[in-house]
């Protein structure tokens, strides 16, 4: 017998202590290695190379948008030569188009076409990634259960690697006690691998670990929060309490039980007083600092004036926008505070800091519908699979996934940027690909 087969064996009996009615992860996975086995050369070659994806993410921006785009390409190839084009029609992916040519007609008109247009023409990798995932590789339910594994190995690495931060360089250039972390990237990024690449995951563990009090329920739970815990030290704040949000939303959309849910609660209460009594500077970070940046407290903060930025950008350009980030080159050409009414001073940066107001400013008002139907329609598309079986966690809360990463109250990435996307539509593809391949049965 092969160490391979050995190490799988036992890691198929240790997923059995995770399994429960509803997420029988151990059969699931074993069932999903025996259809990849099965699958054409080509087929099992893709699949293996999409789920290596949460390792691929670990190393830097690169190889993760070279792995991504190539998926995406293959994608297109394949459909072309099965003649497969279906996937079209979904309504999400139409106002996805929709809204790339706009950026594209923006760019040709904006004062700067080569730059614009080649930010805006790449973008589409994204959403072909996306429906690639939903409509292909991860139609079937059981290889989606090997992805959440591996997904779940990626989320336990990073750990190790923040720990190994923690302890061998806990101190800044200037000698300083450090209040972000920056591996394994040499930037200020971890934090979006955590929150964002295996969000799904933690969503999903979150909803089982509240459905009913049991020591498994506790396994769960503690698989959730010890990276939500890392997330926290990592220093990001935006990305902190998106993962929160998701998880107390999560908790409550898929068959609570109040004890659960409190016992869940109380101890994620005293984490964060723990990680408050050890950690004050970050204690700091995430309360009075992080309250005096919001844009919507302080119109000084700087949060506020990237915002202001995009908006009054939008203003000057309405229709069509100034290109895809376009408004990095055109910010400090703005006249100064203009409009009146709007208060504040801009704060000028690569790009505006929220999704909303960076499409208003680089793709006008047309962009910005086309945009926000997209999202309302990734949102609606994954709530869908609630109905089709209700029984389910993986759909269940599959819907949490983009609502949170859209929710327009938020500091954002670059709408156009590598790295945010990169993160963002790994979560929404897999959200997207719980509507395949779904029965109304619980899967025992």
């Amino acid at each position: 017998m092969t160490k391979f087969k050995l190490t799988n064996i036992w890691l198929i009996m240790f997923l059995k202590v995770f399994s429960v009615n509803e997420l029988d992860i151990s059969k699931g996975y074993k069932i999903g290695l025996r259809k990849i086995q099965s699958s054409s050369n080509f087929e099992k070659s893709m699949l293996i190379v999409w789920l290596l994806g949460p390792f691929v993410y670990l190393i830097e921006r690169s190889p993760a948008d070279a792995w991504l785009t190539a998926l995406a390409f293959i994608f297109l190839i394949r459909s072309y030569k099965k003649k497969e084009w279906n996937w079209i029609r979904q309504t999400w992916f139409k106002f996805a188009t929709a809204l790339w040519l706009t950026g594209l007609i923006s760019a040709l008109l904006s004062p700067d076409p080569y730059f614009t247009f080649s930010q805006g023409f790449v973008w589409i990798r994204f959403p072909l990634y996306a429906v690639a995932v939903q409509t292909w590789l991860a139609r079937d339910r059981d290889i989606r259960i090997v992805m959440l594994i591996s997904m779940c190995l990626g989320m336990i690495i990073m750990c190790l690697i923040l720990t190994a931060e923690l302890i061998f360089s806990p101190l800044d250039a200037s000698g300083v006690v450090k209040t972000r972390l920056t591996w394994p990237y040499g930037d200020l990024v971890p934090g979006g691998y955590l929150a964002k690449v295996s969000l799904p995951l933690f969503c999903i563990l979150i909803a089982v670990a509240v459905n009913k009090v049991s020591k498994l329920s506790g396994y769960y739970g503690i698989l959730a929060l010890i990276p939500l815990g890392y997330l926290f030290l990592t220093g990001e704040r935006t990305n902190t309490f998106l993962k929160a949000c998701s998880g107390i939303m999560s908790a409550l959309v898929w068959r609570p039980k109040f004890l659960a849910l409190m016992i869940l609660l109380i101890i994620q209460i005293f984490s964060v007083i723990l990680l408050f009594f050890f950690k004050p500077d970050l204690g700091n970070r995430f309360t009075e600092k992080f309250y005096e940046s919001l844009p919507m407290v302080s119109v000084n903060s700087g949060h506020w004036g990237t915002w202001r930025s995009g908006i009054q950008q939008g203003l000057e350009t309405p229709i069509i926008g100034i290109g895809p980030s376009g408004t990095r080159k055109t910010c400090f050409n703005l006249p100064e505070r203009s409009p009146k009414w709007l208060p504040g001073k801009n704060l000028c940066a690569n790009h505006p800091h929220n999704f909303y107001a960076q499409l208003f400013a680089e793709t006008g008002i047309i962009g910005l519908f086309f945009g926000t139907c997209m999202i309302i329609s990734i949102i609606y598309t994954c709530f869908k699979g609630r109905r089709i079986n209700p029984g389910c966690p993986m759909l269940g809360t599959a819907f949490v996934v983009p609502f949170a990463i859209f929710f327009p109250i938020q500091q954002f990435g670059s709408f156009f940027g590598q790295w945010n996307n990169l993160f963002i539509w790994f979560a929404i593809a897999f959200a997207l690909s719980n509507l395949q391949n779904s029965k109304k049965r619980i899967i025992k």
